[in-house]
């Protein structure tokens, strides 16, 4: 059996049906898929036939690792995956978390993609995001591909801090790029524990800290948007306490780097803005403290009292009339034409 060259992290917390029945299938359905060296690593999970899973996926499979740390949980995904890049010994790393899937081939299209491209650290690819009543197609990749490196015929781009400002700061989703391993383990980053939406932080450090980058237009994974009980879909306070967390670490990452001037030109209202929809998702008594917790993550960056805002949604939060940004209107149009025009819900292609 030939050596695995790329480790999977899966964390897990309570959602043994879906790695079952979604996430590990999609594994399953790999090429060389004994190539791969996945690790299960369940963050103290309470309930047993998730833990359950775990333990009979791995002994049924000789390239599944199982780790099981403390009962109760850490409240995100980043411990778990904290965890598994110290397990990670391939020569590649990914990731994929228990209620998405891998499309097609997979991670390997990335792979082969960095094989050929010794000089890049990360290869990032495509992916759907599937709702109840549409799929979206994503060009993660146009996004970053900017600058090509001098000789490479566009095959292989610039990535570091001046292309992430470029890009917006766009973050990629998880499971849509592959890293060098001892790359990544060189950089000694690591994830926000406790925190929600880590991921977009860990993908900005990411792209900083590398020099360069392999696009592929391929669709590597899906993401499952309305997945019932995963953390995005369950908005309380609570949610927006981790989120507050990762915006406090992320907010001294920016200042450290010398991004945040550019950050706040360029990602923090979007991203801000992102916010308030969900609090719609919130139940009516626990408002009040949710929306305290989101006037804490505005204050991180700006003063909500003179800042000026270009967001709709920002402006009515903050009771700050004014004249609204084409960037700042267009999340709105959007959402207004899913709502009413029956073509919203055909496939889509975002990014390009």
């Amino acid at each position: 059996m030939a050596e695995p060259r790329i480790s999977i992290i899966v964390p897990v917390f309570n959602n043994g049906e879906l790695l079952r029945t979604r996430a590990f299938p999609s594994l399953i359905r790999l090429p060389d898929f004994e190539q791969l060296h996945i690790l299960l690593i369940d963050d103290g999970s309470t309930y047993q036939d998730t833990r359950e899973a775990v333990a009979e996926l791995a002994a049924a499979h000789s390239n599944v690792a199982a780790q099981f740390l403390p009962r109760g949980g850490s409240g995100s995904a980043s411990r778990p995956r904290n965890t598994g890049f110290d397990l990670a010994d391939t020569e590649y790393l990914g990731f994929l978390d228990p209620d998405d899937e891998f499309l097609g081939a997979g991670p390997w299209p990335l792979a082969v993609a960095l094989d050929r491209h010794r000089q890049a650290q990360l290869a990032v690819g495509n992916q759907q995001r599937i709702y109840a009543d549409r799929t979206e197609h994503v060009a993660n990749t146009s996004h970053y591909a900017k600058v090509p490196l001098q000789g490479e015929q566009g095959t292989v781009f610039r990535a570091g801090a001046d292309i992430l400002v470029r890009a917006r700061f766009r973050p990629s989703n998880l499971s849509s790029y592959l890293l060098r391993t001892q790359w990544f383990t060189d950089t000694g980053i690591r994830q926000v524990v406790g925190a929600a939406g880590q991921d977009s932080l860990f993908f900005r450090q990411l792209f900083a800290a590398a020099e360069a980058f392999v696009p592929v237009h391929e669709e590597i994974y899906a993401y499952h948007a309305h997945t019932e009980g995963s953390m995005v879909n369950t908005v309380t306070p609570g949610y927006f306490e981790k989120c507050l967390i990762r915006e406090r670490a992320q907010a001294e990452w920016l200042q450290e780097t010398g991004l945040l001037t550019n950050y706040l030109r360029h990602g923090f209202e979007p991203t801000f803005a992102w916010y308030l929809p969900k609090l719609r998702q919130v139940p009516r008594d626990q408002r009040p403290q949710a929306r305290a917790v989101l006037r804490q993550i505005a204050e991180i960056y700006v003063d909500p009292r003179s800042h000026h805002w270009r967001y709709p949604e920002a402006m009515a939060f903050f009771r700050r009339p004014g004249l609204p940004s084409a960037e700042g209107v267009k999340p709105l149009a959007v959402r207004a034409l899913r709502r009413f025009s029956p073509s919203a819900r055909t496939p889509r292609v975002l990014g390009r």
